[in-house]
């Protein structure tokens, strides 16, 4: 399906939807688009750890982990453009049914799944999510395909970045209030077969499925006035199998199945006219014979009238055991100035530069300077 014909589809959807529920008051009907245009620019950069596409430029800026989207030094709307719709079927007072749909201009991902579930609420502080869903490994990761959400024009890549983004399986969560605090906290297990991994072609031409087996999680969200947090804690097995050879694939320490972990702490603040976001994470790979990953990203946002000016930091670095010749740790850094208008009730138009500094020992992605421009719309 072509990326135009895969977005009309969904505008069609919604449309259809939209109908179905005048008629149907347990029905609700909602949606989200982002059209994204953007291109790096600098002094060229050489690298081989990319995919060919990737290597042939002269820039390049990696934006979406997840689904593989990648600036170049041409201007282009295809990295981050998406559209997705929701729908919420209330079948009795306790049980709800969920789907969410999204389509996106990159090759291979133009149609996706993205929530399938059934919530169970027996009563209102307790919730049981069986499906398919997002793994909540960060603060945005319920809507961070929702770019009216939040001032930047994404999430920043160097925190809000792995090869799985869903899981299929349960979740139960529990909220409760104690005095002036607001505490909500959730379990979760599951697993998620990612077929054709998009976050693989960034790094290669063949295709990869990659497995997340075993998960489970836990998170804890706590608020008051202006102040909300959040730590979480994910753990799971990793593999990686080649689709051409239909074999799984050596890791860098030998084996072909390895445990991985992401620990993560939020502290955000909103006051007056002020925003503040913080996130700070930690993931290991692979125990003693992997490496290492800290990242975090910190924004402080003014709002004045309809404009909003957020200017923001962000790194990920690793440590490896490895040697480079087996492998190369990942040392990125960014920097984000974002300017956001509110055109109308559930739209904006937001620019954004960012200038991103690659102090591998050997390049993956360069130094570059990006600059990209979105217009984000909830319906």
């Amino acid at each position: 399906m072509k990326p135009r014909t895969a977005l009309r589809a969904t505008v069609a959807a919604a449309l259809s939807l939209a109908a179905g529920a005048a008629s149907a008051q347990d029905f609700k009907v909602s949606g989200f688009a982002s059209l994204v245009v953007g291109r790096t620019s600098g002094a060229c950069v050489a690298t081989d750890a990319m995919a060919t596409q990737h290597n042939d430029s002269c820039t390049r800026a990696i934006v979406d982990w997840g689904h593989g989207g990648v600036y170049q030094n041409k201007w282009t709307a295809g990295e981050e453009t998406r559209a997705g719709i929701q729908g919420e079927w209330k079948l009795s007072k306790e049980l709800t049914a969920v789907t969410q749909v999204s389509a996106r201009t990159l090759s291979d991902q133009h149609v996706n799944l993205e929530w399938a579930y059934l919530s169970y609420s027996p009563t209102p502080d307790w919730k049981l999510q069986v499906g398919r869903k997002r793994i909540p490994l960060y603060y945005y990761s319920d809507f961070q395909d929702v770019g009216f959400a939040y001032n930047t024009v994404r999430p920043t890549p160097d925190v809000y970045g792995w090869d799985v983004v869903n899981y299929n399986g349960a979740s139960l969560s529990h909220s409760q209030s104690m005095g002036d605090w607001n505490f909500r906290a959730e379990v979760y297990a599951g697993g998620e077969n990612s077929r054709k991994n998009p976050y693989s072609t960034i790094f290669y031409d063949e295709k990869f499925d990659v497995r997340w087996g075993s998960l489970r999680g836990a998170s804890l969200e706590f608020s008051k006035d202006w102040f909300t947090g959040r730590v979480s804690y994910t753990r799971s097995n990793f593999s990686i199998r080649d689709r051409a050879a239909g074999a799984a694939v050596e890791l860098f320490d030998g084996s072909t199945r390895a445990p991985q972990s992401f620990m993560g702490l939020v502290l955000n603040g909103d006051w007056d006219e002020w925003q503040w976001r913080s996130e700070f994470g930690k993931a290991r790979r692979m125990d003693a014979a992997g490496y290492d990953a800290d990242f975090y990203l910190m924004t402080l946002g003014h709002q004045m009238g309809k404009f909003t000016l957020t200017a923001g930091l962000s790194a990920y670095k690793e440590k490896s055991d490895f040697d480079l010749d087996t492998y190369v740790p990942v040392k990125l850094s960014t920097r984000t100035l974002a300017l956001r208008y509110d055109v109308h009730k559930g739209g904006a138009v937001k620019l954004q530069f960012d200038r991103v500094r690659d102090t591998s020992p050997s390049p993956l992605s360069g130094h570059s300077r990006l600059i990209s421009l979105s217009y984000d719309l909830v319906f």
